[in-house]
């Protein structure tokens, strides 16, 4: 239940209070903060979770000695601006998305991330996973804009690493991160001398569009409540 607790929590944008909120779970330690969240515990296994805006970007770790149960999870969300600079007309950003697994030699350990970025006019996503191929779907046409128009896309970021009884001890971990754009006009060229920023909707900015949030949760948390499905089962 605690991590159905947490993959909801990242899985939803909750824009209450904050436009970007972030998240880390140790254990059963908790952490919420808006700019950063993290969380470590050392009991007879070794977990942490951090999630960044500074670096947009979640980690999760745990280092495992039997007998023991744990598993760390962090998670980022919100609605960010993108502005391009240093053109005219319509174009298109390609997302550099990632996730990284560090596997043990140990099977009973699960690692997984995942990272989307969306709005109305086009996405991507790029997700790994234990039993689950690596999966990319940023391409050159990914996210349309045009250029000196400020745009709201949102933003959502997952990673866990789990580990069952019977662990040897090892040493595991996930992530996901967002690391910028590349640039393509129209005909498919790559754009030099383009300027962007990526900031955090402020406040007299509108949210995105309700229609927008069932979309990107369904691309970045699919995938992680499948597999806990299928594990009960």
């Amino acid at each position: 239940m605690r991590r159905l607790f947490l993959i909801l929590a990242a899985c939803a944008p909750g824009f209450a209070s904050t436009v970007v909120n972030t998240l880390a779970g140790c254990d059963g330690v908790i952490d919420f903060g808006t700019a950063s969240a993290s969380c470590e515990v050392s009991l007879q296994t070794n977990a942490s979770a951090e999630a960044s805006t500074a670096t947009l970007s979640v980690d999760t770790t745990v280092n495992a000695s039997p007998p023991g149960i744990s598993s760390a999870e962090a998670s980022l969300s919100g609605a960010y601006v993108l502005t391009v600079t240093g053109g005219s007309g319509d174009a298109f950003a390609e997302p550099q998305l990632s996730t990284e697994l560090e596997l043990g030699t140990d099977s009973v350990f699960r690692n997984y991330a995942s990272v989307g970025l969306a709005n109305a006019s086009g996405g991507c996503t790029a997700m790994a996973g234990n039993g689950n191929p690596f999966l990319n779907t940023c391409t050159p046409t990914a996210v349309p804009f045009v250029f000196n128009t400020p745009q709201v896309l949102f933003l959502i970021m997952f990673a866990e690493t789990q580990i069952q009884p019977g662990a040897i001890r090892d040493y595991d971990s996930a992530s996901a991160a967002e690391a910028g754009f590349v640039f393509y006009g129209a005909n498919g060229q790559v754009l030099n001398g383009v300027t962007y920023s990526f900031v955090p909707v402020s406040s007299f900015i509108p949210t995105p569009e309700p229609g927008m949030f069932p979309l990107l949760a369904a691309m970045a948390c699919a995938v992680p409540i499948a597999r806990r499905r299928r594990r009960r089962s």
